[in-house]
């Protein structure tokens, strides 16, 4: 298990590309892919152009660099809007673990 504590997690700044799956607070499941903006011990932050809720659960598969993979379990606890229709969404991570391809 990880422990968040907030915007103090130092950041990892980058392009990572993540699947993520999940089903929203209606229940409609989501099963994409996207880009992470960056990752701290807490948890990470993406953009997606539809609207998800705080509280959704996503499971996400961050691809690292060296062939390392975060596969992580988290929830939603922040939505902005962003540019270009899109949203951003910070995600507090409930379990992690790293994967070596």
């Amino acid at each position: 298990m990880t422990s968040f504590n907030g915007r103090r997690d130092k950041r990892i700044y980058g392009v990572f590309p993540v699947f993520l799956r999940g089903n929203d607070v209606g229940e409609h499941k989501i099963k994409t892919q996207t880009i992470v903006d960056n990752i701290s011990q807490g948890g990470l932050f993406l953009q997606l152009p539809q609207f998800l809720s705080c509280g959704t659960t996503l499971f996400t598969l961050v691809k690292l660099p060296n062939n390392i993979f975060l596969a992580a379990k988290g929830e939603i606890v922040r939505v902005e809007n962003k540019e270009h229709e899109l949203k951003g969404f910070g995600v507090r991570f409930k379990q992690t673990r790293l994967i070596q391809h």
